[in-house]
């Protein structure tokens, strides 16, 4: 009796062994997703911030911003100057605003409205590729934010803002540019550029 019962134990020992196998690299394979940082892909991101944008424009009644090249690359120049000279401002450290980077790269913005003629605008904004993070065997493990994640908060940060709301809804305003830059320690800088 104890003879046939012994083969069976076996086929448990090995199905316990290989389902603990199996459990095993499903985890380091989590484990190893926590640890390295997301590839994020920073245009994919601008145009996601861009689309969220004209919907919260549009669900006011108002026309969809249009996609400015020359807009974006001054957005995306200023974002990545923030991340290089390490400062968060819409005038840099030289006391340069957007109004001066929009002549360096020859953008002439003027809309008139009635008797008053207006120089465009600017959005900035700072987030982080991660909500949160904690410590596993003294190592820091971090709960990464997806694309559509970082776009939606950046976002509702400025809808939450009173003048960057502004912004965004001016009526007026036709076209955008939208720069993202990510830093070495994980923070997104953004910049949106309005004529």
């Amino acid at each position: 009796m104890a003879y046939k019962k012994l083969p069976s134990l076996k086929i448990i020992f090995i199905v316990i062994l290989s389902v603990l196998c199996f459990t095993s690299s499903a985890q380091s394979k989590k484990r190893d997703v926590l640890y390295s940082r997301p590839d994020i892909d920073i245009t994919q991101l601008e145009k996601k911030v861009h689309t969220l944008i004209n919907k919260e424009r549009t669900k006011k009644g108002l026309s969809a911003l249009r996609w400015d090249e020359s807009l974006h690359k001054v957005a995306r120049k200023h974002s990545q100057d923030m991340v290089e000279r390490n400062f968060f401002s819409h005038n840099d450290p030289d006391g340069r605003g957007f109004n001066d980077r929009y002549k360096a790269d020859g953008i002439e913005c003027k809309i008139r409205i009635g008797d008053t003629i207006h120089m465009g605008a600017e959005n900035i904004s700072q987030d982080n590729l991660f909500r949160s993070y904690s410590y596993v065997n003294g190592k820091r493990v971090f709960n990464w934010n997806s694309e559509d994640e970082i776009a939606d908060s950046i976002v509702k940060q400025w809808m939450s803002s009173k003048a960057h709301r502004a912004n965004i809804m001016t009526p007026y305003f036709k076209r955008q540019g939208i720069g993202v830059a990510l830093s070495a320690d994980g923070k997104i800088y953004v910049t949106e550029n309005f004529c």
